[in-house]
């Protein structure tokens, strides 16, 4: 018999459950019901610029479900999935304490044709993660340590299934006074409503009829008092209701990563009546945890276009998941020496950022007015500003190529000048000008990041690079207090500094609670 095998606690390989979102129909519950996988095997395929002759050509993504099984050696534990990574055809032998598990909520629904409530759905992902794994697992003959105390699972959970999943931390397990943390290692939404949804496009009478009073399609599990509910956020704290969107101090934030979509006009008929500033159908100032980390990847709800199984959205789990590196990057001391207008003009400012993994094309995270309507929106009054927190993400020093010291990134920024002329019965809005853009080559030397002295981060401003390939054209970074600082590239129109702060990212980090767990400063052990 195999020896018996342990899950990997000092990497972070626990159980991933994948927890599927909202279907309101019974033909749409019963094509889950129909797919093993929920819809998380999904692909995606697109067509991207090509140089002639093609000028096009297909771009592949096999999914995040296989990219775990491919890139982390996990296992399908659907269908006898653990017997058959022990004993198969080929003789081989895989480690099931490293497996992938689909919660089924919905088989239930389908078999009796009735709709339950969230909180059963609930119910079902709790059996599934407190007795059915650590049962299946022993079973497969891994040692879940002393009293299981190794045995956690990550959840990640798209759309509903990140209400069901807060259903499980806030109501059935910290209710029943049973600790989250000691079943949830992780816990990462894709487009999730912690907001609730709101119809923008329709009229507020309109939108409670329809999705609260008649619970057309049984929408109403997204309006408030029935999410408060499920989610026990009924009593107040110091006079006032807990948000929509907190955790309740029930779980930590700093364990928490929620992926916010942008692509309104990818998705379906319903974006029409949701309106812009959404993935179609979840807007993004409702669809992250208060205090949580967050990324924007600039994707649909769903769909062909849709967030689940894209390169982004896999990119920046996995690095939460297993990276060991923190960066937060902000902006300080940003100053206008443009001429201030008459005082019939109104002025605004949109600063735009984007973090690319340099070569790839593909975003981490993006702040942009166009495609993604999230730029930071400043007026004229609130300059100089002293701080302005950009993003917070996750590298892994196990993905930088083969023989390279450097992970290297893409960093652009932009500042548009907007002014609007008040007149006597309509107002006339000039012109968008751009008073700075600039991209900045990044590259971080992971390996020396927690020697003291030995650190190396540096950089170069894309538009003064005249050979890319020249090692003269990189900059070291300015060291100050465990900060690395980049003055901007020389403008009349504009200064200021890009503060970027590397730690490592471990449990005790993770263990952060409270608002705004992104944008604070942290210090290595």
């Amino acid at each position: 018999m195999m020896a018996k095998t342990k899950i990997d606690t000092k990497k972070g390989y626990y159980p991933i459950v994948y927890v599927r979102g909202f279907t309101p129909t019974s033909g749409s519950r019963e094509e889950a019901f129909y797919d093993a996988y929920y819809g998380y095997a999904e692909t995606s395929v697109e067509k991207r610029n090509a140089v002639p002759p093609n000028y096009l050509e297909p771009i592949v993504f096999e999914g995040q479900l296989i990219r775990f099984l491919k890139e982390y050696r996990y296992v399908d534990a659907a269908n006898g999935g653990l017997a058959l990574a022990l004993s198969n055809a080929w003789g081989t032998t895989q480690d099931p304490a490293r497996s992938l598990w689909i919660s089924r909520f919905y088989d239930k629904d389908v078999i009796s044709d009735r709709v339950r409530r969230i909180e059963d759905h609930a119910g079902d992902l709790k059996e599934l993660i407190c007795k059915t794994i650590p049962d299946e697992l022993k079973k497969a003959d891994v040692d879940l340590g002393e009293n299981d105390e190794d045995y956690k699972v990550i959840i990640i959970a798209h759309s509903m299934g990140g209400l069901v999943s807060r259903c499980l931390i806030q109501n059935l397990l910290s209710a029943n006074e049973e600790d989250p943390e000691q079943w949830i290692h992780r816990f990462v939404t894709i487009g999730t409503p912690h907001g609730g949804i709101e119809l923008g496009a329709v009229p507020d009478f309109l939108e409670d009829l329809l999705a609260g009073q008649a619970n057309l399609l049984n929408g109403a599990i997204f309006k408030e008092e029935r999410m408060r509910d499920y989610l026990k956020l009924t009593k107040k704290v110091g006079g006032e209701l807990p948000s929509l969107q907190s955790l309740n101090d029930t779980y930590p934030e700093g364990k928490c990563l929620c992926l916010i979509g942008s692509d309104y006009s990818s998705y379906s008929a319903v974006r029409k009546a949701t309106g812009n500033h959404s993935d179609g159908l979840v807007r993004q100032d409702r669809a992250y945890i208060k205090g949580a980390y967050w990324a924007n990847v600039h994707r649909a709800h769903s769909g062909r276009k849709g967030i689940v199984n894209s390169f982004e959205t896999y990119e920046n789990i996995r690095r939460f998941l297993f990276g060991n590196t923190r960066v937060r990057i902000w902006f300080e001391k940003i100053e206008l020496n443009i001429v201030k207008p008459g005082d019939k003009i109104k002025e605004f400012f949109d600063i735009e950022f984007s973090l690319s993994i340099r070569g790839t094309g593909i975003y981490l995270h993006q702040r942009k007015q166009n495609p993604c309507e999230n730029a930071f929106r400043k007026k004229r009054e609130e300059f100089p500003l002293t701080d302005l927190h950009l993003h917070t993400g996750f590298l892994d020093t196990t993905l930088k190529p083969k023989g390279d010291p450097f992970s290297q990134f893409l960093l652009a920024f932009k500042v548009s000048q907007h002014q609007v002329k008040e007149n006597f019965l309509f107002e006339t809005q000039f012109p968008e000008r751009t008073v700075y853009s600039e991209s900045m080559d990044v590259r971080v030397n992971l390996n020396n990041i927690e020697i003291p002295g030995k650190s190396m981060v540096d950089f170069r401003w894309l538009s003064e690079t005249l050979d890319m390939s020249d090692e003269n054209s990189w900059i070291p970074a300015t060291l100050d207090n465990g900060i690395f600082k980049f003055p901007f590239r020389k403008a009349e129109t504009i200064s200021g500094t890009l503060c970027i702060e590397a730690t490592a990212w471990n449990e005790k980090i993770a263990q952060l609670r409270g608002a705004d767990v992104a944008m604070r400063t942290v210090k290595n052990d």
